[in-house]
């Protein structure tokens, strides 16, 4: 992945001073660490448009609630690593990102028609259904700007984009994650990378949380009021040469 040398850094097999600084993205070299490649800057449009479908940092929505509680102690550095590690497993996290990609190669392989996807989708299928609210906006609104990009007739988008007309008609509704599944397997990622990638969306969104989050550092998120806790343990004791010695348990 790297190598640091005397006069010349390489990463993921290129020259950095000499072929990639003053040409390369932040962007790139980040999507570049992921896939082991410095991606076109066409495609660098379009991961652009999934991190801009998805600045949503909303504090009181998952897992940014757990940012917020972590960068109150003080560290935005803590507060991101919390936001990371506590997604992991989640609706939210890298995983699933992972899972429906998986889901969307496995229809491709199949060629599944309409009526298959239909009774698939019945079945339950990640990245359809949505917990809260009606509908997931940035679903159509991160479709609509891939059109725009030209990129709506690649295989993946045209799946899509079918899958949704599918699960529409039976009042199902596709998350956001479906078509940056979509999106990233047409750039050429594997469905692991495209797991790696869901990081991406989680960071600048979390990061916004924890720089205020750190700033701000309320009491009310880094401790509850005593009238407020109920001690359910064991109770208080002394040791024995406190015992001996008249030394009083502490008060719970």
């Amino acid at each position: 992945m790297g190598h640091t040398g005397a006069d010349e850094l390489r990463f993921c097999g290129r020259r950095v001073f000499a072929e990639l600084l003053g040409r390369a993205t932040a962007m790139q070299m980040i999507v570049c660490g992921i896939v082991g490649r410095v991606p076109d800057p066409d495609d660098m449009l379009v991961v652009d448009d999934i991190i801009t479908a998805m600045s949503s940092a909303d504090p009181r929505l998952w897992p940014f609630k757990i940012t917020r509680l972590a960068a109150a102690h003080g560290s935005p550095a803590y507060a991101m690593g919390a936001t990371l590690i506590a997604s992991h497993g989640a609706l939210f996290g890298a995983p699933k990102f992972e899972e429906i990609a998986r889901v969307l190669v496995a229809w491709q392989e199949r060629d599944a028609g309409d009526d298959e996807l239909l009774a698939i989708l019945g079945r339950g299928t990640p990245g359809f259904g949505i917990l809260y609210g009606r509908t997931d906006p940035r679903f159509d609104a991160l479709v609509a700007q891939a059109g725009t990009r030209g990129r709506a007739s690649r295989p993946y988008m045209q799946l899509c984009a079918r899958a949704a007309h599918v699960a529409r008609t039976v009042a199902l509704e596709p998350h956001v994650f479906v078509a940056i599944a979509a999106l990233c397997l047409d750039l050429g990622m594997t469905p692991y990378q495209v797991g790696v990638f869901g990081m991406l969306p989680l960071f600048h969104d979390g990061l916004a949380n924890a720089t205020e989050g750190a700033r701000q550092a309320p009491e009310s998120l880094r401790s509850l009021p005593r009238e407020d806790v109920r001690y359910v343990g064991r109770g208080p004791r002394t040791s024995p040469r406190g015992e001996r010695g008249g030394v009083q348990p502490p008060t719970p």
